[in-house]
């Protein structure tokens, strides 16, 4: 068998494999050998049916399930046991042109790792977003749970307002002769009138209106659709206004559950909560900013192969939660063609990653899990940290802890070498809008 290694790129390499009809006939008798072993057919003994027969039979399977033998062989003895290549991703069999008791050539192509020179990142300035929690934020937050806990109060004859609820009929009409059409109606629509989400026109259409009365409203089509204006005869059923409860002491020891006694001690906690959600979006805005200067100020090329293997991540999640089968009409060419600058994203990120661990030896050790499994249990008389290990070491999921760990001191090592600028919600959105379409491309050779 003869083997030999093409550089298609810095990141792609083919490894062509060629072996004669002669160099196949002793492992194909073999392996023809074996079958028969196990082969009952009526009228022979077991184990004695002709090899001609086994061959007639079963030849071009066993003769494919050789060749793929061979050729994985070839590839993990010449690149893989070689130590000359870093192989990334999933190599992919591009050819392989055989004919049982014919010549064999095959072509594996396979990504390897490519060359990264980290830059000095000494000077560069990454945007932070700063935002205080407000008195205003504290209120609106507050006002959300009062409505939430609003009860509603049937009214028949006031004006509609933001404040109410709505029950209604609509009934859709023909578009040139303005008679209803038969089978397009909806009954019992309910929302309320200060819903963000509903459609601007009907809540212009019903402010105003009182139960019982019925009026006309046109739809136009969304912006991203084309299509005809709907028009729909409307019948308002039911009206209810919210009855928003007493912001006070008493309502605070109630919602909290005695957790808070009086209204302003309730207040801090939800500026406390409010400050450690803003914290937390702040955190994972600075993580998509360093990810993102950093892919713009390395320009490196990703293997089509570290592309591939994201993609297939992509498909199989799509069928888990599908229970493990891909949805009906699911294209899953034009999914993976769709996700392809999202998987190109992931690999780059994955190789500057890689570089910049073994440039500044970090690791996960002992300690950091030690560490991490106390801080988990922290607070529970029922489960240790121990027990919580083993949990994890026995599901096989202390991979995945060990790459959250190294995340965490990926970024931590980032951020403190980044020039961090601090921002105000406008300020930061500015950026953002400014430099938008300003990272660096991914080039993705063959």
């Amino acid at each position: 068998m003869q083997t030999h290694i093409h550089r298609i790129s810095d990141v792609t390499c083919d490894l062509e494999i060629e072996a004669a009809a002669e160099e196949l006939a002793s492992d194909f008798k073999t392996a023809l050998q074996r079958q028969r072993t196990h082969t009952e057919m009526k009228g022979f003994r077991p184990g004695k049916v002709p090899v001609g027969l086994i061959k007639k039979i079963h030849g071009e399977e066993i003769a494919y399930m050789l060749v793929q033998e061979k050729v994985q062989e070839a590839f993990r003895k010449e690149v893989i046991e070689s130590k000359e290549y870093d192989v990334v991703g999933r190599p992919v069999l591009t050819t392989l042109d055989y004919e049982m008791d014919g010549d064999l050539r095959a072509v594996i192509r396979f990504g390897v790792r490519p060359e990264i020179t980290l830059k000095d990142l000494s000077g560069e300035k990454i945007p932070r977003l700063k935002r205080d929690v407000t008195d205003e934020d504290v209120a609106e937050h507050l006002e959300r749970i009062r409505r939430s806990r609003a009860a509603l109060v049937p009214v028949e004859t006031d004006e509609i307002t933001e404040d109410f609820q709505v029950v209604m009929d609509m009934q859709r009409l023909d578009d040139k002769t303005g008679t209803p059409v038969i089978g397009e109606k909806e009954e019992g629509v309910t929302f309320f009138v200060d819903d963000k989400d509903l459609h601007e026109t009907i809540r212009d259409g019903v402010l105003g209106k009182r139960a019982g009365e019925t009026f006309a409203v046109e739809i136009p089509p969304d912006n991203d659709e084309k299509g005809p204006v709907r028009r729909y005869q409307v019948t308002v059923k039911e009206t209810k206004r919210r009855d928003l409860p007493d912001l006070d002491d008493a309502f605070a020891e109630e919602v909290t559950e005695g957790k808070a006694s009086d209204l302003n001690t309730w207040k801090n906690t939800i500026r406390q909560q409010l400050h450690a959600l803003w914290e937390e979006r702040t955190e994972e805005l600075l993580v998509d900013r360093i990810v993102d200067r950093m892919m713009a100020l390395h320009d490196i090329p990703v293997p089509e192969s570290a592309v591939e293997m994201y993609l297939d991540g992509f498909v199989d999640d799509v069928k888990k939660r599908n229970n493990g089968k891909e949805p009906k009409d699911f294209d899953e060419q034009a999914f993976r063609e769709e996700r392809r600058s999202m998987a190109g994203r992931h690999a780059k990120w994955k190789l500057l990653r890689d570089a910049y661990i073994e440039r500044e030896q970090l690791e996960v050790t002992e300690d950091d899990l030690d560490a991490y499994f106390d801080k988990a249990t922290e607070g529970s008389e029922e489960l240790a940290p121990e027990t919580l290990r083993r949990y994890y070491e026995r599901t096989g999921a202390m991979d995945e802890i060990r790459e959250r760990l190294m995340s965490r001191k990926v970024f931590a090592r980032l951020a403190d070498t980044f020039e961090i600028e601090d921002k105000d919600p406008e300020a930061f959105q500015a950026l953002l809008d400014e430099n938008a379409s300003s990272d660096s491309s991914i080039v993705i050779p063959a």
